[in-house]
């Protein structure tokens, strides 16, 4: 697996947040004339008022429009929903299904939500439990019969649960996947599980302590996809489509690759967004990345969690709601990561796939879901730029812009932390450079491209796309490596 696809993978989980305020100048949200045009200028402002996800203090914060971005980014579509108080309040699609095509993204296009699928998997595995099926706290083992979970020394295997899986707090090992080609050989869900010929991945092991740590597993959630069809007896994509899509009102939404529907969004890969031969890829790991979907169904089933977990519903018993959206930050979501920046706890995750990148937030009191996707996986800073822009315009802090004010550094300390950093001492290639040009300090490499890299403080870094970095040292203060998010580290080599 290269470095590049490494940090993609990681990044593709980290949960941005930030503060905004809103535009109570420009009478947006609260307009007087009436609900159509209200919404339409709060859509045409935000068209116009793209912005980096942090600010620099005393520096004007920049401003571009949707279509300039989009152009810069080289992303042919976006599909974006904004729901609030429990509606859908706007729903728009912008650009085309391929680059150089005719076919324009709408509302019902379909795009691939990578890891999106998890909370969904999540979802589904909840409904199996409330129905008896499944237990959150017992050995996943118990209910696997088509696979065994691989002996290791530790004898933990024996120890992971449903709850552990879906909370990436199982020790299990396999970030992310990258996909298979459909005109190839697509391997089963056994042989991922084992890593042999046909998977690109090594084999999903047990190798620290379950329940000790949080470590994002998408070995993990393909274990809980093994274990949802053997205890039902049924495929995954019927099962989810039976106990959540279905219920959920999720029409267009489905765990098929190909669903004889033309209506779907091409993925472009690279940085030059280049349509992916077949249109996309495949996915065998369905519970971890194999989600189709529009962000109209994702807000709705977002504000569907939320209704379920704070007033009970149909949909999910309360309890169960509040186990995968918990009513503390103490406590580890299923499926959904959890955030507070001061104005409510939020459930969100991101998503990326080759080919696709994509992010969905709620607000944990049913205020707001906004769901974003893109088809390129050069989207990742442009869904940034686009949650930065709604959270200005709705005044939410959950990724909405941010000012930060910045430090002087002595010359001794930034000579020290220039140089280059990767995943090991070994690697020839560096994933990220720290420079220096006329007292400027720059970043550039495979998690972002070249950028200022600003000191919020002697240790700890920002770029204003939306990533944070923290400065690791020895014993004795020198700089040894650089933390990325608080996800993962990169040993400084030079």
């Amino acid at each position: 697996m290269s470095n590049a696809l490494s940090a993609l993978w990681l990044l593709s989980v980290l949960c941005l947040t930030g503060c905004s305020e809103p535009l109570e100048d420009l009478n947006v949200v609260s307009g007087d004339s009436g609900p159509e045009r209200s919404t339409a200028l709060q859509i045409a402002v935000f068209e116009s008022g793209l912005r980096p996800r942090y600010g620099v203090k005393g520096v004007p914060a920049e401003t571009w429009s949707l279509a300039d971005r989009m152009r810069h980014y080289q992303v042919p579509g976006v599909s974006v929903a904004v729901a609030i108080d429990g509606e859908l309040a706007w729903a728009k699609g912008y650009g085309t299904a391929e680059v150089g095509g005719d076919r324009s993204v709408d509302t019902a296009t379909l795009f691939q939500a990578a890891s999106l699928s998890k909370p969904v998997a999540s979802l589904t595995a909840l409904k199996l439990v409330e129905g008896g099926q499944l237990a959150l706290d017992e050995p996943i083992s118990s209910y696997l019969t088509s696979w065994e979970i691989p002996q290791t020394e530790h004898g933990w295997e024996t120890e992971v649960t449903a709850r552990q899986l879906m909370s990436h707090r199982a020790g299990t090992t396999v970030h992310g996947f990258v996909g298979y080609r459909p005109d190839g050989r697509v391997p089963t869900v056994v042989q991922i599980l084992d890593g042999v010929p046909l998977a690109e991945t090594p084999p999903v092991i047990v190798n620290q302590r379950p329940g000790a740590s949080y470590r994002y597993s998408g070995g993990g959630f393909t274990i809980l996809q093994l274990a949802i069809e053997d205890v039902t007896g049924a495929r995954f994509a019927d099962v989810a489509a039976r106990e959540v899509l279905g219920p959920a009102g999720m029409e267009r939404s489905h765990f098929e690759f190909s669903s004889g529907d033309a209506n779907f969004a091409v993925g472009h890969v690279g940085s030059q967004s280049r349509p992916i031969e077949g249109s996309g890829l495949i996915y065998p790991q369905l519970a971890a990345a194999g989600l189709w979907t529009t962000p109209s169904e994702l807000v709705r089933l977002g504000m569907m969690v939320a209704s379920a977990r704070n007033e009970g519903d149909r949909f999910l018993d309360r309890d169960l709601a509040r186990q995968i959206v918990p009513m503390s930050l103490d406590d580890p979501g299923l499926g959904f990561g959890l955030n507070n920046d001061g104005d409510g706890l939020a459930f969100v995750h991101s998503g990326h796939n080759p080919g696709y990148s994509a992010r969905w937030i709620t607000y944990a009191d049913g205020r707001a879901s906004v769901a974003v996707l893109t088809n390129s996986d050069t989207g990742g800073d442009l869904v940034r730029e686009i949650f930065s822009a709604l959270g200005y315009l709705y005044g939410w802090r959950q990724d909405g812009f941010i000012e930060r004010a910045t430090v002087e550094l002595s010359t001794e300390w930034v000579d020290g932390i220039v140089g280059s950093y990767s995943f090991s001492p070994d690697d020839e290639n560096p994933v990220a450079t720290i420079s220096v040009e006329d007292g400027v300090l720059w970043i550039e490499g495979e998690i972002v491209a070249r950028t200022p890299f600003y000191p919020a403080s002697r240790t700890n870094f920002f770029v204003t796309r939306g990533l944070n970095f923290a400065i690791e040292t020895d014993s004795v203060g020198n700089p040894v490596a650089l933390d990325v998010e608080g996800e993962f580290q990169l040993l400084k080599i030079d």
